[in-house]
C-alpha cells in the first residue's frame, strides 16, 4: 500500500490530482477492507445495503462484503507487487491491474444510489436547515447509503486514477500521450450534453403539471415529489452547461470580469476530476436500469412499465458517462497537448 501511496512520487511533472489519487485509493482499501473484514467476522453491519437498483443488486449484504474485500487485496497486492519489483512490466501491470479495479468499484459496486447523492444534495442541504419542499421529511437512512455509494465511486476513481499513473510511469518519457482523444471531444460532448437534457425536459414537464411520457394518474400520484425530480433536472441542465465547457473557450480560461482570476488558465483537474467522477456516477446509475429491465424488476420504479418517461431516459445513461468519459479524456489531450 505504501507504493500505491507513492507511486506518483516518481512521475517529475506531478499534478495535485496525481499526488492525491494514491492516498485517497489507498484510504479506500484500508477503510473499506477494513469494514468488510469486521463485517465478515460479525463485528459489525454490512457497509452495502442491498438494493435492487444496483449493478450487483441480486447480491445480500455479506456476499457484497466478499466481493468489497477481494477487491480491496487485490489493490493491496498491486501496492505491494510494486514495492518489490519496480520493473517497467511490473510498473504496468500493476497500474491495469489498478484500473481494472478501480472500474469495478466505481461502476459496478456503487450504483444508482450514488447518483442520488449528488442530485439530491442541494436539497437535503436546504431541509437540514428546515427550507424547501420535503424539509424534514428525508430518509436520511436512504442518504447515509448513498453517501456509502458516492464513496465508491470516488475510491474507484482514485484507483484507475492511480492506475493511469503506474502507466505512465512504465512509459520511456515517463507520461501518457492523450493528444489522440483530442478529436473525439466535440462529438463525445454533443452526446453528453443531449443526454441529460432528455432527462431534464421530463422532469420539468412534471413540475409544470405536463405528464409528458406518464399517465395522469401517476402524476397525480407524484404529488410534491415531482419538485424533487425538477431539482434533479436543473442539476441536470447546469450539468449540461458544464459539460459544453469541455469544448468552449471559457472551459480552459476563466472569463475576464472573474474577479482575480479572470483571464487565468482553467486547472485541468477542475474540468476533469467532477467530469470523471461525474462520468462514473451516471453510467453505474445506467446499468442499475438496466439490471432492473433485464431482471423484469422494473415496477420498482414509481409508475408503471407503460409510463416510459420513468424509465427510459435513464436507459441512455450509461451512453452519457462513457462520452462525458470520452469528453474529459478529450479535453485533457487538448489541454496537455498545447502545453507541450
Amino acid at each position: 500500500m505504501r507504493a500505491l501511496m507513492e507511486g506518483t512520487e516518481r512521475t517529475q511533472h506531478r499534478s495535485v490530482v496525481l499526488r492525491a489519487a494514491p492516498w485517497v485509493a489507498g484510504a479506500w482499501t484500508l477503510a473499506f477492507g477494513a469494514l468488510v473484514g469486521l463485517a465478515l467476522l460479525g463485528r459489525a453491519p454490512d457497509p452495502w445495503v442491498p438494493d435492487a437498483a444496483s449493478p450487483l443488486g441480486a447480491l445480500s449484504g455479506t456476499q457484497m462484503s466478499w466481493v468489497i474485500a477481494v477487491l480491496a487485496l487485490l489493490a493491496l497486492a498491486a501496492g505491494g507487487v510494486a514495492a518489490k519489483m519496480r520493473t517497467p512490466r511490473t510498473t504496468r501491470a500493476t497500474g491495469w491491474l489498478l484500473i481494472v479495479v478501480g472500474l469495478v468499484v466505481a461502476v459496478v459496486v456503487s450504483d444508482v444510489r450514488a447518483l442520488m447523492f449528488l442530485g439530491y444534495l442541494p436539497q437535503v442541504l436546504l431541509a437540514m436547515v428546515g427550507v424547501g419542499p420535503g424539509a424534514g421529511q428525508l430518509e436520511w437512512g436512504l442518504f447515509v447509503d448513498s453517501g456509502v455509494a458516492l464513496a465508491h465511486a470516488t475510491g474507484g476513481l482514485a484507483l484507475v486514477v492511480a492506475g493511469v499513473s503506474f502507466l505512465g510511469q512504465a512509459e520511456p518519457g515517463g507520461r501518457l500521450d492523450w493528444g489522440r482523444w483530442a478529436r473525439w471531444g466535440r462529438p463525445a460532448v454533443a452526446v453528453a450534453v443531449v443526454v441529460p437534457l432528455l432527462y431534464a425536459v421530463t422532469r420539468i414537464a412534471w413540475a409544470l403539471n405536463i405528464p409528458l411520457g406518464i399517465s395522469d394518474g401517476m402524476l397525480e400520484e407524484l404529488g410534491e415529489a415531482k419538485w424533487a425530480g425538477f431539482g434533479l433536472a436543473a442539476s441536470a441542465v447546469v450539468g449540461a452547461v458544464l459539460t459544453w465547457g469541455l469544448v468552449a473557450r471559457w472551459g480552459e480560461v476563466f472569463w475576464r470580469w472573474v474577479p482575480r482570476i479572470g483571464g487565468r488558465p482553467v486547472p485541468i483537474a477542475m474540468a476533469l476530476v467532477p467530469g470523471l467522477l461525474v462520468a462514473g456516477v451516471v453510467m453505474s446509475a445506467g446499468i442499475s436500469f438496466w439490471r432492473l429491465v433485464i431482471s423484469d424488476d422494473l415496477w420498482r420504479v414509481p409508475g408503471a412499465t407503460s409510463d416510459w418517461a420513468a424509465w427510459g431516459p435513464e436507459m441512455l445513461w450509461p451512453l452519457w458517462g462513457v462520452a462525458l468519459a470520452v469528453a474529459c479524456l478529450a479535453y485533457l489531450g487538448r489541454r496537455t497537448s498545447v502545453r507541450g
